[in-house]
């Protein structure tokens, strides 16, 4: 982060890097971010069919360690820690008092009394403040690596043989996370991401973070690896369903509307934000995070807050649109009342002042290995 005045945007470690490949950069979060370097569309196949690297320095990461760092976690986040074994990530959620959705996240255990949380880059400060505020006058240490660390994601088919040549590393099995020495300095690197495809996301101190982007990108080259944006990266997520903090995910839904109920443990002997709310909220939500495609090649993006009709009266709206190459039509999800959401059921989603019909579809859209709805 070269930056610490919060009314100028930050730049990450790689900044740098991505002027010198010729970025179209934008904001982010408050962020200057690479949105594409040549073109989304060929960003989106190198990931699906090769692989694709991303500067995802923005990112929030905070360590928490202690001999309490398990229990208070619990009494925090939604899902249940105590399942974890040592270097096995779990998708949490950090909700209000009321049951709506602050952040989305991951948390790695390294071991039983030190754990790595990836928060969002847009809520990153509210997570932090919200944690600090239950944190126990000892016990619990909280640190904001913001400043410190970064994190670099490779994903695509052959984004571990990448890896392999990188670091010396097989591939891991899903969800784990490990910890390496590189260049004298130690690094984690987890086999997860958000992309809908393999791959690995690696979190390092910031002194190496332009060597691992060189390094990668150098031994890439062979397999056509390339630097990827956050235009691919929206594209990608979306096909494989994974909605996005801020836009599908918001305070004014709760878990149940936006169908996490895998990251929610209600029967955990901790009492954590929104727990009371979601026992009430589980038999009386009204709507849910539907994925859809559109029925017909042609039809226009909808965009967020576009109205969604069911039988000709207004259901809902769209969060989020997108032109899928791997579908070869628009797909997107948004919020429908549930007695409307059913999969199979046609919609129609109002376009400059046209509507067009869609079909609610399984999550996820698309499926590693295929290219069909």
């Amino acid at each position: 982060m070269s930056n610490t005045n919060q009314s100028v945007p930050f730049t990450t470690f790689l900044y740098k890097h991505h002027i010198e490949l010729g970025a179209h950069m934008g904001l982010f979060a408050g962020w200057w971010m690479p949105i594409y370097y040549h073109s989304a569309l060929e960003e989106h196949k190198a990931v699906r069919e090769n692989a694709g690297i991303f500067d995802l320095c923005h990112m929030g990461q905070f360590f928490v360690e202690g001999p309490q760092a398990a229990e208070w976690l619990n009494g925090i986040l939604t899902n249940d820690l105590s399942v974890l074994n040592d270097g096995q990530s779990q998708y949490n959620l950090l909700l209000t008092d009321s049951g709506g959705i602050i952040d989305d996240l991951l948390l790695y255990r390294i071991n039983s009394t030190s754990y790595l949380l990836v928060v969002n880059a847009s809520v990153a400060d509210k997570d932090y403040s919200l944690f600090h505020r239950f944190l126990p006058q000892q016990g619990v240490t909280l640190t904001d690596n913001r400043h410190k660390w970064g994190c670099i994601a490779i994903q695509g088919p052959q984004s571990w043989a990448i890896v392999k040549k990188v670091f010396g590393l097989d591939p891991l099995p899903k969800h784990t996370l490990k910890k390496i020495i590189f260049e004298k300095q130690f690094l984690y690197i987890a086999s997860t991401g958000y992309t809908g495809e393999t791959g690995a996301e690696l979190f390092f101190p910031a002194a190496i973070a332009s060597l691992i982007w060189t390094r990668l990108l150098e031994e890439g080259k062979i397999i056509h690896l390339l630097p990827c944006g956050l235009a691919s990266r929206n594209i990608l997520r979306l096909e494989a369903s994974l909605p996005l903090n801020g836009i599908d995910l918001r305070e004014d839904k709760n878990p149940w509307e936006a169908e996490l109920d895998k990251a929610v443990c209600l029967s955990k002997p901790y009492t954590f934000p929104g727990k009371f709310a979601l026992v009430q909220l589980k038999n009386t939500f009204q709507d849910l995070l539907v994925a859809f495609t559109a029925k017909d090649i042609m039809c226009p993006q909808p965009r967020t807050g576009s109205p969604i009709f069911f039988m000709g009266e207004k259901r809902g709206e769209v969060t989020s649109g997108v032109w899928s190459p791997s579908l070869g039509r628009v797909i997107g999800m948004g919020y429908i009342h549930k007695f409307c959401a059913t999969v199979g059921n046609t919609i129609e989603i109002e376009i400059r002042d046209k509507r067009y019909p869609f079909l609610i579809q399984k999550k996820p859209l698309y499926r590693k290995g295929s290219s069909h709805s």
